[in-house]
């Protein structure tokens, strides 16, 4: 009987210390507008660029990987640089803790 209880009490000890779900995903807070290259601008070069953004539990982008390039160096170049300078809501827990997640950012350079 004591063995029992004691796999009882292991199993719950187990099922409490595991990774929380993650309920509230990563969100921008701030994103101050991606630099155009002059040289795009004067050459009439626009496009989407879609990156893949680490976002850091402290809110910090971290790792950023370019998931779609526009046909333009430049402007991908551009974009995962003012990636890197974004603030964000990082991704909470069901508990509420803050834990990195990875999220999907769309970038647009457009002349107007």
């Amino acid at each position: 009987m004591r063995i029992f209880w004691l796999l009882v009490l292991l199993l719950f000890a187990g099922c409490a210390s595991g990774p929380d779900e993650i309920v509230q995903p990563a969100t921008q807070a701030s994103s101050p507008s991606p630099v155009y290259p002059v040289m795009s601008s004067r050459l009439g070069e626009q496009g989407r660029v879609m990156l893949r953004v680490q976002v850091l539990a402290n809110g910090n982008a971290g790792e950023v990987q370019l998931v779609r390039g526009s046909e333009f160096e430049r402007l991908n170049v551009s974009a995962i640089a003012a990636a890197k300078k974004f603030k964000f809501n990082p991704a909470r827990t069901r508990s509420g803790r803050a834990v990195d997640s990875w999220i999907n950012l769309p970038i647009q350079y457009r002349l107007e």
